[in-house]
């Protein structure tokens, strides 16, 4: 895609977006369908389910401040669900399907820009996402005690052994959580700052060794 015009890689990312969406927003119809519907899980109030939401409004708006907000969210958050996966269905049930294309495709959706277009983050990047997940952290605790759910996973840890495993107790992994992810957003952020610095600095002499 990367030789073709930009407009053209934005019409792309957006169609993967509203794919996204589109997966989590079947799922309701289809678990009523089968009779297996809760309100207290199937509603797309985990993050990596709303994400997409998110995604298609960066790509329509073409916002790096809200990219920005949610790179690091996909980064560490998404990331680490692929690598241990709260999925309850194995291939091919359309819950393990919408589940893998979601998390892989918001990484795509997450990586894209900072690779293709060079889009940048900064440190008060780090800063605005620590607020914002507050905030939508405060609100989806709010909604999980009116539906006596577990989203966002605020209210327990999620089911199987996953990151959370490692983590003390409710409520104090919240905490720990605030901790981690303000650390390993500074690390995100210098490790970025690192790749990008090196990927000038090789095309730089690339381009004074040219004759």
């Amino acid at each position: 895609m990367k030789n073709r015009p930009e407009k053209n890689q934005r019409k792309a990312l957006l169609f993967i977006a509203l794919a996204l969406t589109i997966a989590q927003l079947v799922k309701i119809p289809l678990n009523h369908y089968t009779g297996t519907f809760d309100v207290t899980k199937d509603i797309p109030l985990h993050m990596c389910n709303f994400l997409p939401f998110i995604m298609i409004v960066v790509y329509i708006t073409k916002s790096r401040v809200i990219w920005a907000t949610v790179f690091f969210w996909i980064v560490l958050g998404v990331s680490q669900a692929n690598l241990t996966p709260s999925v309850e269905y194995s291939l091919f049930h359309y819950d393990a399907i919408r589940y893998w294309m979601v998390h892989l495709g918001l990484v795509l959706l997450a990586l894209y820009p900072a690779i293709e277009w060079k889009w940048e983050i900064e440190l008060r990047d780090v800063g605005r996402t620590i607020l914002w997940l507050n905030i939508v952290a405060l609100i989806i605790y709010v909604l999980n005690l009116i539906l006596g759910s577990n989203y966002f996973y605020l209210m327990g840890k999620p089911p199987g052994t996953t990151f959370f495993s490692i983590l003390p107790p409710w409520p104090a992994y919240i905490l720990v959580l605030e901790v981690i992810i303000a650390i390993w957003s500074l690390m995100v952020l210098g490790i970025f700052k690192m790749v990008r610095k090196k990927g000038y600095s090789d095309k730089s002499r690339t381009i004074e060794s040219e004759p």
